[in-house]
C-alpha cells in the first residue's frame, strides 16, 4: 500500500471531496442510480461540512491525491438548523433554476420520502435538541480495503473527544454490509432502526436506516 497521509481539510479540496461522494452515495456506486442532480446532492451532503464546519472535514491522500474522506459535525443542533434554514433552501432553489425540480425520477423519490415521516421526525428530534455529534465517510473507488477508513475514523475520533464531545452517531442504510462492518469494528452500535422507502430505477425499494452510536468519553 501506499503511503497514506491524513491531514486537514483545504480548500482546494473542496471538490474533490464532493465528486467523491458523488461516485460513492448509493452505498460505494454513483448517486445518479437514486437521484439526478449530482450537484444539489453535493451541496446537501457536504456543503455543511466544508462551508460551515471545515475543522471537522479530514482527508487521506496518497501520493498527492485525495482518496478518501471523513467529515461531520460536534454540535448536532447546529448543523440541523443551518440544512433547514440555510442548504435545503439553496438546493430548492438551484434545482428550480436549473430544472431538476421538475424531473420526473425527483418528484418520483419525494413521493418515496413521504412515507419516512418516522425517520425524518426522530433525525428531526435528534439535531434540533442534541448537542453531540455525528460522521459521515466515504472512500473512493480504487483506494479501498487499505485501512484508509480506519485512519480516517482514527483521525475524527480524536478530533470529537478532544473537543469534549460525547457521543458520535453515523446513518447507514442496512444493505450497506461493508459500512455496517466498517463502523462495528469502529465500535459503533445499533441504537435504532427505521424502516425506509426510497425510489430507484422505477420501483420502490423498502430497507431499514440503521443509527450507529459510539460512545467516545
Amino acid at each position: 500500500m501506499s503511503n497514506v497521509i491524513i491531514r486537514a481539510f483545504e480548500t482546494k479540496d473542496r471538490e474533490t471531496i464532493r465528486a467523491i461522494c458523488a461516485d460513492t452515495a448509493d452505498r460505494g456506486q454513483p448517486i445518479e442510480r437514486f437521484f439526478p442532480d449530482r450537484e444539489c446532492a453535493a451541496d446537501l451532503l457536504t456543503g455543511y461540512y466544508t462551508d460551515y464546519e471545515p475543522s471537522s472535514t479530514f482527508v487521506a491522500e496518497v501520493e498527492g491525491r485525495v482518496a478518501g474522506y471523513v467529515q461531520g459535525c460536534l454540535d448536532n443542533r447546529r448543523y440541523g438548523l443551518l440544512m433547514f434554514w440555510v442548504l435545503i433552501p439553496q438546493a430548492l432553489f438551484k434545482g428550480f433554476k436549473n430544472g431538476t425540480l421538475f424531473r420526473r425520477e425527483l418528484w418520483r423519490m419525494a413521493g418515496a420520502m413521504l412515507r419516512n415521516w418516522p425517520r425524518l421526525f426522530a433525525w428531526r428530534k435528534r439535531s434540533f435538541h442534541s448537542h453531540q455529534g455525528h460522521v459521515h465517510i466515504s472512500v473512493a473507488e480504487g483506494f479501498r480495503h487499505q485501512r484508509i477508513g480506519q485512519k480516517l475514523m482514527e483521525a475524527f475520533l480524536d478530533h470529537a473527544h478532544t473537543r469534549g464531545v460525547e457521543e458520535l452517531t453515523a446513518s447507514v442504510h442496512d444493505g450497506n454490509t461493508a459500512a455496517c462492518r466498517f463502523f462495528e469494528q469502529a465500535g459503533f452500535k445499533v441504537n435504532e432502526r427505521y424502516p425506509m422507502v426510497m425510489a430507484r430505477e422505477n420501483a420502490l425499494e423498502r430497507y431499514n436506516s440503521l443509527l450507529y452510536v459510539k460512545d467516545i468519553t
